[in-house]
């Protein structure tokens, strides 16, 4: 498990400096706090997000991170009915968009980008900044989608994604309460090229700084409880250097490369999403550059212009 620490120490604080120090030393520039709503603890307290608690540790922390230049990204899931995310950049901090894995998955399952151009709108009206991702380091979440689709998708892509190898995990052991499924996307998309290329332009052309995760089947081999491995496969220079040949992952690199280039792809860029049955466009527009995404969510094909 995870050990907690005693943030009522000094020597706890000292070792959050040097780690902070350190990964600056190493050129990061941003910094994930893992599980960071579970630190704060009281007798007869709840154990997760105590107001004010986790607030004020997450600003004790940021002092730290800004002594070294360093952004920090709090990892939270929760469901998007208590609008924690929004909490979270109403204070001032990038917000992890564990929402977008689930509304791509459901997008192209279901040809229908309504959500998904929602959740575009929601995040450019209310000026939250994110970092997002299609699989992340766990899997595909699920708990977040909770008030944002209806519960009978969420149950639909369960079922899809399990059966298309995917692993349940429950929260806290609970059965009755899902938190995410273990598979990578590539699985989860039932290993297809079109859906996995068109998944990962939707990606990138959605507000937010994109992050992306790879690897496969390592939690295969962890047995129980290592869930958590499904993103995490080591791999040799020969798995690498054979997997740089497939198609698929040139054309992801290549959007990855227009994504990083392209003048219009700037932090103050006009985003605009519409969703014309059957094709979802966004809209990247700064100064004189503008880039559009048309992605059909019927034919699981996309163009650039």
């Amino acid at each position: 498990g995870q050990m907690d620490l005693n943030i009522k120490s000094p020597i706890v604080w000292e070792f959050y400096r040097n780690t902070l120090q350190t990964l600056a030393g190493y050129g990061a520039s941003i910094v994930r706090l893992d599980a960071f709503a579970y630190a704060p603890k009281e007798p007869g307290e709840k154990n997760f997000l105590n107001d004010p608690a986790t607030w004020e540790l997450l600003d004790k922390v940021k002092v730290l991170a800004d002594e070294y230049g360093l952004q920090l990204l709090p990892e939270i899931h929760a469901s998007y009915s208590e609008k924690i995310y929004q909490t979270v950049a109403d204070k001032g901090y990038m917000t992890y968009d564990f929402f977008l894995p689930g509304l791509v998955l459901d997008a192209i399952e279901n040809k229908d980008g309504s959500y998904l151009a929602a959740w575009a709108d929601e995040l450019r009206d209310h000026q939250i900044h994110t970092v997002n991702m299609l699989g992340c380091h766990d899997g595909i979440p699920l708990l977040d989608l909770k008030g944002m689709l209806p519960e009978e998708r969420i149950q639909s892509l369960i079922g899809t994604i399990v059966a298309r190898g995917g692993m349940v995990k429950d929260l806290h052991g609970q059965k009755n309460i899902y938190y995410q499924v273990n598979a990578t996307y590539y699985s989860a998309l039932g290993a297809d090229d079109d859906k996995m290329l068109l998944a990962r332009a939707i990606q990138l052309f959605m507000p937010g700084k994109p992050q992306v995760w790879y690897l496969v089947e390592a939690v295969r081999h962890a047995g129980a409880g290592g869930h958590k491995e499904i993103n995490r496969t080591n791999l040799n220079a020969e798995q690498i250097n054979t997997a740089l040949q497939r198609d698929v992952v040139q054309r992801q690199l290549d959007l990855l490369r227009l994504r990083k280039t392209h003048p219009a792809f700037h932090s103050d860029a006009e985003i605009t999403t519409t969703w014309n049955v059957p094709v979802l466009n966004i809209c990247w527009k700064h100064g004189a550059d503008m880039i559009v995404l048309r992605a059909d969510l019927v034919k699981d094909k996309f163009e650039i212009q």
